[in-house]
């Protein structure tokens, strides 16, 4: 059965799910989490083969491996924790990779408010085109910030956030005050 001309024009404009940059996921399992054995075999199982990588890769991919890296390494930490220490690792082991590097150099110069100001900047180069992020300041050392995501947990997106503000040289204070479908609203303070 042909599907309709209006279906089709509306399948046509659907937003294409994001594609993540191989070097998200080397920078979470090979840098990060320095992966080996049945964690490897693991990953290959979901799309993603360490050894023979992609350029990159459907966002369901990564999402599967990070709900791995959560179960298998993360395991004994309740979900928000389990998360937050994903992102905190993806952070880190990205800033270690060819890519990441540039960012997290530059980080400790322009500090925290810059660098929350240049986050869609940073999504942007892991493949996340697809968030909008509006700030709100409160306060001098705060930010109210909204994310339209609809993959992430917000605790991911908190634990990495501190971690960036870390190489920035502040001690973040992040806490999650929503979540939806749509996204989640994230509370920054350093």
């Amino acid at each position: 059965m042909a599907s309709s001309p209006l279906r089709r024009s509306v399948e046509s404009t659907a937003p294409a799910a994001p594609r993540i940059p191989t070097s998200v996921l080397e920078g979470l399992f090979i840098r990060g989490l320095k992966v080996s054995g049945r964690l490897v075999e693991e990953l290959k199982a979901l799309g993603y083969d360490i050894k023979q990588p992609e350029v990159d890769y459907p966002v369901q991919v990564f999402l599967g491996a990070v709900l791995l890296a959560r179960q298998e390494v993360f395991g004994e930490l309740t979900d928000e924790e389990a998360y937050r220490r994903v992102g905190r690792t993806l952070v880190d082991g990205f800033a270690s990779t060819l890519v990441g590097r540039v960012v997290a150099v530059a980080l400790p110069m322009i500090g925290p408010a810059r660098a929350l100001e240049r986050i869609p900047r940073y999504l942007a180069l892991m493949g996340r085109t697809d968030i909008d992020v509006t700030q709100t300041p409160v306060g001098e050392r705060g930010r109210r910030i909204v994310f339209t995501d609809r993959y992430n947990r917000p605790d991911l997106m908190a634990g990495g956030l501190e971690r960036m503000m870390e190489l920035a040289n502040a001690q973040p204070r992040i806490t999650v005050e929503e979540r939806n479908a749509e996204g989640y609203r994230l509370l920054v303070r350093w």
